[in-house]
């Protein structure tokens, strides 16, 4: 419009369109304020080396979170040590102050150690422990060679003073009574450099045992001194011994240590003088300072200097404060020293080592004084045997049962009467044995034999040298508290057991006196009460004693035992020699031998009177070298013996009185049994039984199936199958032995060669082997082939032997027709020798079935 009034409007002073360049320059600085609190600070760790720190890998840690990482590794301006350049991230950066501590934390191994195993995975990493909080911030450090002294430690830090380190280093254990309570954090030069400092963390719940007079003692390693007492040696636990350990005590009436106080450790235990001292009454024992108390071989103390006194010698022992709950008033200290006795060879390390304290622990209340012993009492249940006597036991002497050690004997006594007693203590675990129970000595070597077999009883070696008692339980009855000769008296024996008469007979009374012992098993178990004449012969009364007088139920034997007993038999002479006794008044032995013999006849040697035998008489026209004892065998197994070689009334013969086995007589007294002479041969024939020029010959009998008998001949050749008789007018080279051939092969033997009465022939006794016994029939021919047979003439000859042996030893041979070969012939059937066979015969070639 024309001529309208303009409207005037005022202009904002800042346009919108500045709005976008302003929150453009906002986001810019928040962007760079970022970057800034992005970027972390750097830091230098200066390490001795580099080894394992790799740049951009290796991490740096605060409680187990990366909080950098290593940029790049240099050389220091030193020259000397590696600077490693590390990025802290800036939330960090406060951690990072003046005294914090850098340490490089690998994997680690060692006997006491374990660590850092999280570094085979992850690798390498540097951990951080900060400084204080008031320090200053910091940038450039020194890097440990290890953890801080009481790093990450909960507990309580001690501190030690040494003159050296010795074996004892970083990890070693700290012990309370032999339990781990802490341990070795740290180990260093004191400030002048003239000692060791160790720093120790002990866990919270022992604090309280450190008081201000307690002292600590190094256990390491393994320690040794030799003297003239022996030698002494010392050793901690394994762990101790490899990286070293420190021991330390707890004084009740202590106060608490002051703040940061320092303790010295000491040498051990002797240095240290610490412990529970205890007063030992040693009576008598050679006790010297120094000798060690020993606990299950393990050192609990040590006896101090010892003190004369006006009340005499004073002996007091100091006792590791570990171990000292031990001293009891039921516990014991026992003498220990090598000994030499029957038994053995007792504490034979002491040799080396010298005498030594054995502390024998029983819980109960402690004591200050303990008495020392020789002899540690046995504990168990003791019982008290009434002995004969006391010969060849031992205190103690081991306890059998079953071939297991039981118990022991604890005193051997006599009282004012003379009456001998055993005490024995049975071991706690087999009181229970004691029902029913029996004792008998523990002979070394205890045999029984009889007919039907040998039973051998063996102790262990101990009781051979050092005696001992056996137990055996009875099937009823009570405990009978008597210690008795042998297993069987103990199983017979009763409480109330009195002496018993016996009467025995005998042809005469020779040796035997009133008042002679009758013995069994050597000891004496009664006496001749009387003698006196009976129709025939003596009879003599016995008084047997009551432990021994069960064994008369079992019908024993009875014989005289000589003063010297001396037997001449072919293989040796066998003397026998008697105590003093037995000499001055002779004796009388008894068993029992099962026989069935008379318990009421008296023997005149065991012999007889073991016998169940049967008597047979052997006769034949000389002694061809038996002697007596030689005994008469059956494959191989005696069964007899010779008793008596004597002549006929008439003089014609030799009468061999013969005694066999009661067992086996029944089958060798029969008709058809055969008893036959075996010695050595020598000679061109061959050689048999050479162990007879040794042992003498003896006879090989053969039983028989007929009618009783108890006389029989003694052949001299092997038994017989076919017996056969020769006639020829002459001997041509046979002789006993020479072979019976037939087809060349060995089918017996020439038995016999002697001239006829008459002196018309000779005659000739052969045995076919029962086997071929069947090829002899009526029409058989026989001829000798002894030597050669040869045939030469102008154009030439021939020179015939039948076999090797009967060109040595001469020979026959017979054969049987085919055809007409005759029925078969009984024993004594006659046939002609000839000189030699004729072609015939040589082409018989007959088959003869038996």
């Amino acid at each position: 419009m024309i001529g309208a009034e303009p409207v005037i409007e005022k202009r904002r002073w800042l346009s919108p369109v500045w709005l976008l360049p302003l929150i453009a320059l906002l986001l810019a600085g928040g962007f760079l304020y970022q970057q800034v609190l992005s970027r972390g600070q750097l830091i230098q760790i200066n390490f001795a080396q580099g080894n394992g720190i790799l740049p951009g890998k290796t991490q740096v840690r605060y409680q187990g979170v990366a909080i950098g990482v290593v940029q790049e590794l240099e050389l220091a301006e030193d020259g000397r040590k590696i600077a490693v350049m590390a990025k802290i991230d800036s939330r960090a950066r406060p951690l990072i102050r003046k005294g914090s501590d850098f340490w490089l934390v690998s994997p680690k191994a060692s006997l006491t150690e374990i660590s850092g195993l999280d570094t085979l995975v992850s690798g390498n990493y540097i951990n951080l422990q900060p400084g204080r909080e008031s320090n200053p911030l910091e940038e450039t450090f020194d890097a440990l060679e290890g953890p801080p002294p009481g790093y990450q430690a909960q507990g309580r830090m001690l501190h030690l003073t040494a003159d050296s380190l010795g074996s004892m280093g970083i990890g070693a254990k700290l012990y309370f009574r032999g339990i781990e309570v802490g341990s070795v954090i740290n180990t260093r030069l004191g400030q002048d450099n003239q000692n060791v400092i160790l720093d120790l963390v002990i866990e919270p719940r022992f604090e309280h045992l450190v008081k201000a007079d307690t002292r600590f003692w190094n256990i390491s390693g393994i320690k040794g001194s030799f003297s003239l007492a022996g030698v002494s040696v010392e050793a901690g636990s394994l762990t101790s011994i490899l990286s070293g350990g420190i021991a330390f005590d707890s004084p009740k009436d202590s106060p608490e240590p002051e703040k940061g106080q320092t303790f010295v450790l000491y040498k051990g235990l002797a240095e240290a003088a610490r412990g529970e001292r205890i007063d030992i009454a040693a009576g008598d024992l050679p006790v010297k300072e120094g000798m060690p108390i020993l606990y299950e071989g393990i050192e609990i103390g040590r006896i101090d200097p010892i003190r004369l006194t006006d009340k005499g010698r004073v002996v007091t022992a100091l006792i590791n404060p570990e171990q000292a709950y031990r001293i009891t008033d039921k516990s014991q200290l026992v003498w220990e020293s090598i000994s030499l006795s029957a038994t053995g060879v007792q504490h034979a390390d002491r040799l080396l080592s010298g005498p030594a304290i054995r502390l024998d622990y029983v819980a109960g209340k402690s004591v200050q004084k303990m008495t020392l012993t020789d002899r540690a009492p046995h504990s168990g249940t003791k019982v008290t045997l009434q002995a004969d006597d006391l010969a060849g036991l031992n205190q103690d002497a081991p306890v059998w049962y079953k071939g297991l050690q039981v118990g022991r004997i604890s005193q051997l006594t006599l009282d004012a009467r003379g009456n001998a007693s055993v005490e024995l203590v049975m071991a706690p675990n087999y009181g229970h044995l004691l029902n029913r129970a029996r004792f008998y000595r523990a002979a070394p070597l205890q045999i029984d034999a009889d007919l039907s077999g040998i039973k051998v009883e063996t102790s262990p070696a101990s009781a051979w040298l050092g005696g001992g008692i056996k137990l055996v339980q009875a099937s009823s009855g009570e405990r009978i508290n008597r210690l008795y000769p042998s297993q069987e008296l103990a199983l017979l024996g009763t409480r109330d057991a009195k002496p018993q008469r016996w009467l025995l007979k005998a042809d005469q009374a020779d040796g035997i006196g009133i008042g002679s012992p009758v013995l069994y098993l050597g000891l004496e178990a009664g006496k001749v009460k009387q003698l006196r004449a009976a129709k025939e012969g003596v009879e003599i009364e016995l008084e047997i004693d009551g432990v021994y007088a069960p064994l008369l139920a079992q019908q024993p034997q009875f014989w005289k035992k000589p003063a010297i007993d001396t037997k001449v038999r072919v293989d040796g002479v066998q003397v026998k020699v008697g105590n003093l006794g037995t000499l001055l008044r002779g004796a009388i032995e008894f068993d029992r031998l099962a026989n069935g013999r008379s318990s009421h006849q008296l023997f005149d040697s065991r012999e007889q009177a073991k016998a169940k035998v049967r008597q047979l008489s052997l006769v034949a026209e000389s002694n061809p070298g038996l002697g007596i004892g030689s005994p008469i065998r059956y494959r191989g197994v005696d069964i007899g013996k010779i008793e008596e070689i004597e002549l006929e009334p008439s003089l014609g013969q030799v009468i061999f009185k013969a005694e066999l086995d009661g067992h086996y007589a029944e089958r060798f007294l029969q008709s058809g049994a055969r008893f036959t002479l075996v010695q050595a041969k020598l000679g061109l024939g061959g050689v048999a039984h050479l162990d007879t020029l040794i042992k003498g010959a003896f006879v090989e009998a053969q039983p028989g199936k007929g009618a009783g008998k108890d006389r029989f001949p003694l052949s001299q050749v092997g038994p017989v199958g076919l017996a056969l008789t020769l006639k020829s007018p002459s001997v041509n080279g046979l002789s006993v032995g020479s072979p019976l051939l037939f087809r060349k092969m060995v089918v017996g033997s020439v038995t016999k060669v002697a001239l006829a009465h008459d002196g018309s022939e000779v005659v000739i006794d052969v045995n076919v082997d029962q086997e071929y016994a069947h090829l002899v029939r009526a029409n058989s021919r026989f001829w000798n082939v002894s030597g050669v047979k040869a045939d030469i003439g102008l154009t030439g000859g021939t020179i015939e032997v039948e076999t090797v042996q009967s060109l040595l030893a001469g020979g026959i041979a017979f054969n049987t027709p085919e055809k007409e070969m005759g029925p078969t012939v009984k024993a004594g059937h006659s046939y002609p020798l000839y000189g030699k066979a004729e072609k015939e015969w040589l082409e018989w070639s007959p088959r003869i079935q038996p």
